[in-house]
């Protein structure tokens, strides 16, 4: 409650009309364009000397109020352009023009970029740094902030590889770099660490990558998966200015399987294609067809901005709802934004409050991936309903009626965020900056569930309902100073800092069955029977951690020519053993600028920590309730060890080298980057296996293993064409990653394990088959199984034994499996284009994925037409290997083990900037207005005969990419119709 209060506190205090300064004061006018006379959009006008500044609209026009009478200096920055300065006379209540035209420059390394705890002129940037700004993000709608990126990055795979409104898309930088430890990058929005949802798309103006061990070690053990810096849209000063975003969006599948129809089971029956017949119940049925809808979603974003000389604002408020392609299937997310800042005491001290809140609503209940499986294979001659009306049940078979499973089923999850955060910032001298930060991140979900008396799971115990809550609370104070100086020939700059975190997770859950009839909810858990049965569950959890660091900076540079960065952080953390609590993570990285280029080499050492927090720690577990012994007149529940302790347990430490280098060329129309760099993670945690006794419990978590990335990424960017009426930028990014277990034994310490260890995914039953397997010295994500080679006069695939021999698929043995490909892509690329003709601007974005392998489950199930209890695809009938239809069992061999390269045209825009004259119609009050129309996922090109080769890059066990399950929520494609007014 003190936390919302605060929040409304802040939110009021930005309409409250804001105190000026006594004094005489005028305004400034005027109009920012290209030497070409091209109007310019989002250029930085500020006065010199001040905090007054603004940005220019799409008509390249700005205005700026309150400025203090007497002569000024006007100055005019943007990206590509050399900056321009222009003096002008302020007189009160006399409006003054200043007109500018920018004259473009090799300036493309001039840009500064944020790094951790500052920024940094790109040309002096010595680690392996990565941005994008709102210009160049993909447009159209996002549904977090990973989709505004995808395909811009070297080094950064984005993949969306299900079509659920709920599941955003998976991250991963540079690799696979641990077996049991977090996989994610550290995101930091503001400065605070938060999440790619916590923040609306649409208040986005930077996404920074921090990729190398030299450029993240400056953040500690959170950045050994690298950093992401989320920089947000802030103030400006003068009058108010809104700005509306808004578009609405229609969906589909965008690639349905084509399974056989009841017509097809007709045809077949009378043709005798199949072994067994088909059961013909006599009707027909397009199951996929009965749970899907073709969607609409839209999105509202208000924000508005102003401020005078000391005091600027920012506020913005976001409303999205993203319907699923299922029915029941949605998500709504309200998101509010406000940002204030003053200045006092001559710009000497600055504080900055930020609030951020988040609700999120959606349905819980259907499990959508289960019943798009049931939908699948379900009889296409049956039917929905029986003659009364009631589902149609087959006895007998192991399906499932899909529209059931859907709709006796009910539930809601909501979940409430607050950020807030504010910062004091005092210079008491220019070379000087202090600042110090404090956060306040809370969340709180809350979730029900019940399944009624006529869902089939109801058959055994009845009907269900379940209630759940979580709450999270993050606390963060830092305090950093940052001293710059620069004497003779020589730059330097030193951030010292400290930080503390404080994390808190509660959870509480419960559930009953056996309810009275279907009326009660999860709000009437009291009611059901099923406690007296032992059929009612309830558990609650609490768990905390800390987090301590010292950090310090030192950038040098002598004659802009050779560059030093030398970081150090000094780190602790509560979930480590007794005597490695606290662990020292340098970074050091050099650099030599020969004209506009810079070549570099950087090391860095980064640490990763497990997620549970009390690993090193012995636990002990209760026994469950049919476990108990009698004891003096009672019975009692047993308590064991559950866990060993472990002192030694220490950090995950990641070493890694980066050689690279940018350039500019051409008046900066030709700009790039390479990187090629390896990565070490050392003391890497695994779960070994132990004697009892001495030991209490047959596992512990140890630091033993070792694991390799070795890797290369390209940046190339061209403006084509730079003309009045016609410009074209295009730009290129590839990465390369490879991937090696390089060790996972310690024979001294006697951990050890077997070369090649416990297998990982699963086809799921009734093949019943682990898929993956890693061994020391291969890489993470390898298939293992049988190499079938062909299929045999009885058309049952013909495998490779362990000599090498052909042999009949039943007849093979464990021994016989072998490496059958690799899930993980070896490399990702994108390629963007932009263009602009007169008023009208088209964007296109491919990215794609190669040279790797997907296991496509939906054929090793369904392409098998001995199969005739469950619905099949229509490829089943087509010649294996180009012989002979299959009649042996399922199987997971080879033959569905696929190329899984593509490239997608991931999106593509046409947008329209309505000219200023015709806005100015409607009541003169809009001052630009853009229409724009959208495509997502449009076109895939591959050689995979699965739905999309869009699939994850780690499966459900972190180990197993590559899966192509045959029960996922499909992908989409989706078409968008927006629009952007500003006023």
């Amino acid at each position: 409650m003190r936390v919302q209060n605060l929040g409304w506190a802040l939110v009021l205090g930005l309409l409250v009309p804001l105190s000026l300064q006594a004094q005489a004061t005028g305004q400034i006018t005027g109009a920012v364009t290209s030497e070409l006379r091209q109007p310019l959009s989002g250029v930085q006008i500020a006065i010199k000397g001040t905090s007054l500044g603004t940005l220019t609209d799409a008509n390249g026009r700005f205005m700026i109020a309150n400025v203090p009478a007497g002569q000024q200096v006007v100055q005019a920055i943007f990206i590509g352009y050399a900056p321009q300065e222009l003096t002008v006379t302020v007189a009160p209540g006399t409006p003054v023009v200043a007109n500018l035209r920018l004259v473009t420059e090799a300036v493309a390394l001039r840009e500064v970029v944020v790094v951790g705890y500052g920024t940094q002129k790109r040309e002096q940037v010595t680690g392996a740094v990565a941005t994008v700004t709102a210009a160049d993000f993909v447009p159209g709608p996002a549904r977090s902030v990973a989709s505004l990126i995808a395909g811009k990055l070297p080094g950064l795979a984005v993949v969306t590889s299900s079509g659920n409104p709920t599941d955003g898309p998976a991250i991963q930088l540079r690799g696979i770099s641990t077996i049991q430890g977090g996989r994610s990058p550290l995101v930091v929005v503001d400065g605070v660490p938060g999440s790619l949802s916590s923040v609306a798309p649409e208040d986005v103006e930077s996404v920074t990558l921090l990729k190398d061990g030299s450029a993240a070690a400056i953040y500690g053990s959170r950045a050994s998966n690298g950093v992401i810096l989320i920089t947000t849209k802030k103030y400006s000063s003068g009058p108010a200015t809104f700005r509306y975003d808004g578009y609405i969006s229609q969906s589909t599948i965008s690639r349905m399987p084509d399974f056989l129809s009841a017509t097809d089971y007709r045809r077949l029956n009378d043709e005798h294609k199949v072994a067994l017949p088909f059961i013909d119940f006599g009707f027909g049925t397009n199951w996929l067809d009965q749970l899907v809808r073709d969607p609409m979603s839209y999105r509202h974003n208000l924000s508005f901005s102003g401020g005078a000389r000391n005091t600027n604002y920012s506020a913005s408020l976001n409303l999205q709802n993203e319907q699923g392609v299922f029915q029941r299937s949605e998500n709504t997310q309200f998101t509010t934004r406000a940002n204030i800042r003053h200045q006092m005491f001559d710009g000497k001290m600055e504080i900055e409050g930020n609030l951020l809140n988040r609700r999120v609503t959606r349905p819980s209940g259907p499990d959508y991936n289960y019943i798009w499986r049931q939908a699948q294979i379900r009889n296409p001659t049956d039917r929905v309903q029986d003659e009364s009306g009631g589902w149609q049940v087959r006895d007998g078979y192991f399906y499932d009626n899909p529209l059931q499973l859907l709709n006796e089923v009910d539930g809601g999850y909501e979940d409430r965020a607050t950020r807030l955060n504010g910062t004091v910032t005092l210079r008491p001298i220019s070379q000087l900056r202090f600042s110090v930060l404090s956060s306040l991140n809370t969340s709180e979900s809350l979730s029900g569930y019940r399944r009624t008396l006529d869902h089939p799971s109801s058959a055994v115990s009845g009907n269900y309902a379940s209630r759940s809550t979580d709450s999270d609370r993050d606390r963060l104070f830092e305090a950093t100073g940052t001293y710059t100086e620069q004497f003779a020939s020589h730059n330097v700059n030193l951030l010292g800092g400290y930080t503390y975190t404080d994390h808190l997770e509660e959870g509480f859950n419960a559930s009953n069955t056996r309810f009275p009839g279907d009326i009660f909810d999860w709000n009437q858990l009291g009611l059901g029977d099923g406690m007296g049965k032992g059929e009612a569950n309830m558990n609650s959890g609490k768990e905390g951690r800390k987090l301590i660091g010292f950090f310090g900076r030192l950038n040098y540079d002598w004659k802009n020519r050779y560059l030093l960065m030398a970081s150090l952080r000094y780190e602790g953390d509560t979930r480590f053993g007794a005597d490695h609590k606290w662990g020292m993570f340098p970074g050091v990285s050099v650099g030599w600028r020969v004209s506009e280029e810079s070549f570099f080499k950087d090391r860095g050492v980064t640490g990763m920590a497990p997620n549970d927090p009390y690993l090193s720690l012995r636990s002990y577990s209760y026994g469950s309730n049919s476990n108990r012994f009698f004891y003096n007149g009672q019975w009692v529940r047993t308590l064991a060890p559950s866990r060993n302790p472990n002192p030694e347990l220490k950090w995950e430490e990641k070493r890694e080298t980066n050689f690279g280098a940018n350039f500019a060329a051409m008046d900066s129309r030709l700009t790039g980057s390479i990187d090629v760099y390896r990565r070490e993670t050392k003391d890497m945690l695994y779960n070994y296996s132990v004697p009892v006794p001495p030991y209490v419990v047959g596992s512990i978590r140890a630091n033993v293993g070792t694991m390799q990335n070795n890797g290369v990424e390209v940046e190339l960017g061209y403006d084509v064409v730079r003309r009045s009426k016609f410009s074209w930028n295009t730009n290129f990014n590839w990465s390369r990653n490879t991937n090696k277990l390089v060790t996972l034994s310690d024979s001294a310490r006697k951990f050890t394990t077997s070369e090649c260890f416990t297998p990982s995914g699963h086809t799921g039953e009734p093949i019943q088959q682990s898929t993956h397997r890693v061994c020391v010295g291969g890489p993470i994500g390898n298939f293992y199984g049988f190499r079938s080679v062909d299929i045999d006069t009885a058309g049952v695939f013909v495998v490779l034994d362990s000599a090498g021999n052909e042999i009949s698929a039943p007849l093979a043995k464990q021994k016989d499996k072998r490496f059958i490909g690799n899930g993980l892509p070896k490399m990702y690329f994108g390629w963007n284009n932009t263009a602009q003709f007169g008023k009208f601007d088209v964007s296109l974005n491919l990215r794609g994925a190669a040279d790797f392998q997907i296991l496509n489950l939906l054929r090793a199930y369904y392409e098998n037409p001995r199969n005739t209890q469950y619905n099949m695809l229509k490829s089943a009938f087509d010649p294996v290997y180009g012989k002979r239809t299959l009649t042996g069992d399922l199987a997971y061999v080879s033959y569905y083990i696929e190329d899984g390269d593509y490239i997608k045209l991931d999106n593509a825009t046409i947008g329209y900037m309505i000219p200023a004259s015709l806005v100015q119609r409607f009541g003169g009050v809009a001052k630009s207005a853009r229409f724009y129309v959208s495509g997502r996922n449009l076109l895939t090109i591959t050689g995979y005969k699965g739905v999309d080769p869009e699939v994850s890059v780690t499966g459900p066990d972190g180990l197993s990419p590559g899966i192509d399950s045959r029960d996922k929520y499909p992908t989409i494609r989706t078409f968008t119709a927006g629009m952007t007014v500003s006023f």
